[in-house]
């Protein structure tokens, strides 16, 4: 008699379609089972990643439970679908392209995690471009979703392709300049000429990287605004990399010190001013170099290396006050017009008068004075004018 019910309860199970008791209970059965191999799963699983030294298994584990417990919940819903038979194929249909999609995107975020995040990133320290990553991840998105219609409808694809093809000559066509910023930022990433948080000039616009997409790049410049440029004219412009290859970056300054200062003298005050500003760095040391030497003044070069581009122009002011200071203490002059303050220009003996210029590399505007010049010496007056 038992064995009797046992068949009778098995035949009514495996007829399809199945009585909706029957659906529903098998239904319930199978998301019952699912849930407890859920968090069975997940518990071991999370157990793994606490014993392990990255946090990457912690952040995939996270984003991997609700696409699991939606899993779980679509296939109790398949299994009465199934049960339903020919009362329910749309259904059916709709439930495993769903099933699938789910399927294919936790394969995915555990492959590009594994690989990319942990395999590449953590352990080769490769850094892998994110425009490359996201357009690859749009491709195999793409023909996964394609694979799946297609495998669950039966509709043949490659017409939509061929029809898809001609569509795409034309945007391409249409978006000529956006195409083109798009591979001009492939060919950017995958260069990788500068990144985020470097400080660049390009097109003679100077400002720290602050963002790197698809079609542009966005610049901070000095006052704070923000510059941006497509990546099609990087791509062909000039890139001055301030923090490449190290953030350690180089700075010259001009000096100029009167004609009869010592060079012992100007390099001990160079190096002194050098050595009191914070943030100029003492390896590589400082260096001083005479770049001219003119009638008038002497023209040193100040060399000197920085860690930080933002505040270049902060330092350079700061060495300058410096050197300045330390020339006084050095009694160096730095005003060429203390050495030689006027050359005479057209003065022949003889003339009633005698024009003096100074030269405007030292003085603002030309000083004249006009006075009787013997042929032997200037008259005291106009000495005193030359003096004054």
């Amino acid at each position: 008699m038992n064995l009797d019910r046992l068949s009778s309860l098995w035949a009514d199970l495996s007829r399809v379609p199945a009585s909706l008791p029957v659906a529903l209970a098998a239904a319930l059965a199978v998301f019952a089972l699912g849930i407890v191999a859920y968090r069975l799963l997940f518990s071991l699983l999370a157990r793994l990643a606490r014993v392990t030294e990255t946090s990457l298994d912690d952040v995939l584990v996270r984003r991997m439970r609700l696409p699991a417990r939606m899993l779980v919940a679509l296939v109790s819903l398949h299994t009465y679908a199934i049960l339903r038979g020919g009362e329910l194929p749309t259904l059916q249909k709709g439930v495993l392209m769903v099933e699938l999609s789910l399927a294919a995107y936790l394969a995915i975020e555990i492959t590009e995690t594994m690989v990319i995040d942990y395999w590449l990133g953590e352990r080769r320290q490769i850094q892998f471009p994110a425009l490359v990553r996201h357009l690859l991840l749009t491709i195999v998105y793409l023909v996964a979703g394609l694979s799946i219609v297609g495998a669950v409808t039966g509709i043949d694809l490659v017409p939509v392709l061929a029809t898809s093809t001609v569509i795409t000559v034309v945007l391409g066509l249409a978006l000529q300049d956006t195409l083109g910023n798009l591979f001009a930022g492939l060919a950017l990433h995958s260069e990788r000429p500068f990144s985020v948080g470097d400080w660049i000039l390009v097109d003679g616009i100077e400002g720290k990287v602050v963002y790197v997409g698809w079609r542009s790049t966005r610049l901070r410049t000095f006052s704070g605004d923000i510059v941006i440029l497509p990546n099609s004219v990087i791509a062909k412009a000039r890139v001055q990399n301030f923090c490449a290859p190290d953030r350690t970056c180089a700075r010259n300054i001009e000096m100029l010190v009167a004609l009869a200062a010592p060079p012992e003298a100007v390099e001990r005050a160079a190096r002194r001013a050098c050595a009191q500003v914070d943030g100029v760095l003492h390896e590589p040391e400082p260096r001083l170099w005479l770049a001219a030497v003119t009638p008038l003044f002497q023209r040193y070069v100040i060399k000197f290396w920085i860690d930080d581009f933002e505040r270049h122009d902060i330092l350079e002011s700061a060495v300058m006050r410096a050197f300045f200071i330390a020339c006084r203490e050095e009694g160096v002059a730095l005003s060429p017009a203390a050495a030689q303050p006027a050359i005479t220009l057209g003065a022949r003996p003889g003339d009633p008068a005698m024009q003096v210029e100074v030269l405007p590399a030292i003085a603002a505007a030309p000083a004249i004075a006009a006075a009787p010049a013997p042929a032997a010496a200037p008259a005291p007056a106009a000495r005193s004018a030359i003096d004054g």
